[in-house]
């Protein structure tokens, strides 16, 4: 019984969290013929017939109709080749009954709109959003037919957004909208008005007040906007074929002066190094040094590890055990050193004693996740401001203020450009200024100094992968420590793995009873390398996460509209 209500409970959550997914449909709706025949009540038959193509298995479709105010919707009927399908109402949603699997189906849908014409003491008039920004679904071609009461020749009609231009006026007052493929969430509102006597016999009026005229001045009004439209179309076009090229043209020259600037200090900062390929001069702490030959990042639990190496190395710290840590110095200590020191030792470890343990035991409590990540961003600005201190880039702040100002005059363009519909510039427009801005945000060069001490740690970096046993027993230990530390700190697999292979070289340390164990030894550091590496990374892993959710609303005009789709 208990394992019935674990599944029952378990079921209705899935359905709860996956409603989309458990009931998606795959359907196209081919054609879709509307013919709206006005009566002279004023009162609207609607006979709809919706092609739809399914793959896969199928319930039914739907078909929204939202009613203008003042409007409703009766009679609503659904048939298939003159058989009556069954229909049920949701609010403004009709669901139609009718499963399949892998079928092209036609159906046909008629409803009755009450007061769906508009009476006024000179017009009446149909104005109404078949569909709306809220349907789901494309139509791939659309055709809709308004039928006056009798035949006339004195008509208006036109039509907003999808429906502008699609309006043929026949010579029985009809008027003929055809749509072509409508896309998903758009409007497309059509509006046709006629002589008011053709409704002789509605009981109602909308206003009493002439509308012909206010009619008449809403059509000119759009043509007018449209013409205007098309009109500032064409000068963006045209603005567009110069601007563009010509930004982009200086855009690259300013590239590739940059770049050959860059080459030609290169060349004269390689010509200076004295010994390419030995072990730098230490200029920057070992954290700064990772840091700045890394491209400016800190793999937060490799460098975390390297540090701690490094103060055993400067003998800040002495290494117990291959778990175990004790403060001994902190005197003159740099402050991303001190920071370290006070975190692991100071609020992780106690009594200056620092513990693997520890750092798995604080980390795995979420209260602690706040502080830990506090610490995280001071110690790696406190890196970051070493290098900051030492001045080891160019100041470009007027190049980049300059080149930031002159890319500000395509900003206006990228509202533009898709607001007339210019979508292949304002796609090109928009990658030009997105370069911009990532290159004003990635470009920093080093100076003289800065190109020095990279490059010196880069080709370091090639040789050392290459370096024989015998050639880095003849090292001092102090180099083979920093020649480690900063290979651990940098993630490199080529340098974890010389690492190791060198480390392999040596004889076991000598284990001292008063002086704890691996009291200061290169293989101590080969041995507690990769364990506290991947104890920081485990502890980096313990920490947290978050979401986020939005909506949104539409509709034609007078608040009515309407959709299609499927279940």
């Amino acid at each position: 019984m208990r394992a019935k209500i674990v599944g029952v409970i378990f079921l209705l959550l899935f359905l709860f969290i996956f409603p989309i997914q458990g009931f998606a449909v795959d359907y196209w709706i081919n054609d879709v013929k509307m013919d709206a025949y006005l009566q002279d009540d004023g009162t609207v038959n609607v006979t709809e017939t919706h092609t739809y193509e399914f793959d896969g298995k199928f319930n039914g479709i739907t078909r929204t109709v939202i009613p203008k105010k003042g409007s409703s919707i009766k009679d609503f009927s659904a048939t298939e080749n003159g058989k009556e399908l069954q229909v049920e109402k949701d609010d403004d949603i009709y669901k139609i009954h009718r499963k399949g699997k892998d079928e092209v189906i036609t159906v046909t849908l008629s409803y009755t709109i009450e007061k769906g014409v508009e009476i006024y003491q000179d017009v009446a008039q149909f104005y109404w959003p078949f569909f709306d920004n809220r349907n789901e679904s494309t139509y791939e071609n659309l055709v809709i037919t308004v039928h006056p009461s009798q035949s006339t020749r004195d008509v208006i009609a036109f039509g907003y957004d999808e429906a502008f231009q699609k309006e043929t006026v026949q010579s029985d007052g009809a008027v003929i909208y055809h749509f072509g493929e409508v896309p998903s969430e758009t409007n497309g509102d059509i509006r046709v008005a006629y002589d008011v006597s053709l409704f002789s016999t509605a009981t109602y009026v909308t206003a009493e007040k002439p509308m012909k005229e206010e009619i008449l001045n809403d059509k000119n009004e759009l043509l007018a906007k449209a013409q205007e439209k098309a009109e500032t179309k064409a000068v963006l076009s045209k603005v567009a074929m110069f601007l563009v090229p010509i930004f982009t043209l200086v855009f690259l020259i300013i590239i590739i002066r940059n770049r050959m600037e860059g080459k030609a200090m290169l060349a004269a900062v390689k010509r200076e190094i004295a010994n390419p390929g030995s072990l730098p001069k230490q200029e920057l702490s070992l954290p700064a040094t990772i840091f700045f030959t890394n491209h400016n990042y800190l793999p937060q639990g490799q460098s975390m590890a390297a540090t701690l190496l490094d103060l055993v190395r400067k003998k800040r710290v002495r290494q117990v055990s291959d778990e175990k840590f004790q403060l001994v110095n902190q005197t003159g200590a740099l402050p991303h050193e001190y920071i370290l020191i006070e975190w692991l030792f100071g609020k992780i470890g106690q009594g200056g004693e620092f513990n693997f343990s520890d750092l798995e035991a604080y980390s795995k409590n979420k209260k602690n996740s706040e502080k830990y990540s506090g610490f995280q961003m001071e110690w790696g600005e406190a890196v970051r401001n070493e290098v900051k201190e030492r001045h080891l880039y160019e100041d470009k702040s007027k190049f980049k203020l300059f080149l930031g100002l002159l890319s500000i005059v395509l900003v206006p363009f990228l509202f533009l450009f898709p607001m007339y519909e210019l979508f292949a510039w304002f796609v090109l427009t928009l990658i030009l200024f997105g370069g911009i801005i990532v290159y004003l945000i990635a470009y920093r060069p080093k100076n003289m100094e800065g190109l020095r001490i990279y490059h010196e740690w880069l080709m370091f970096k090639d040789v050392y992968k290459e370096l024989s046993p015998e050639e880095w027993k003849k090292w001092p230990e102090d180099d083979q420590m920093r020649a480690y530390i900063y290979g651990l700190g940098m993630g490199d697999k080529g340098m974890k793995r010389q690492n190791e292979d060198l480390i392999s070289a040596f004889a076991p340390p000598y284990y001292n009873d008063s002086a704890g164990f691996y009291p200061f030894s290169i293989y101590s550091f080969g041995y507690v390398g990769p364990n506290a590496s991947a104890q920081f990374e485990s502890a980096n892993e313990s920490i947290g996460s978050g979401s986020s959710s939005s909506s949104s609303s539409g509709g034609g005009t007078g608040g009515g509209g309407g959709g299609s789709g499927a279940f």
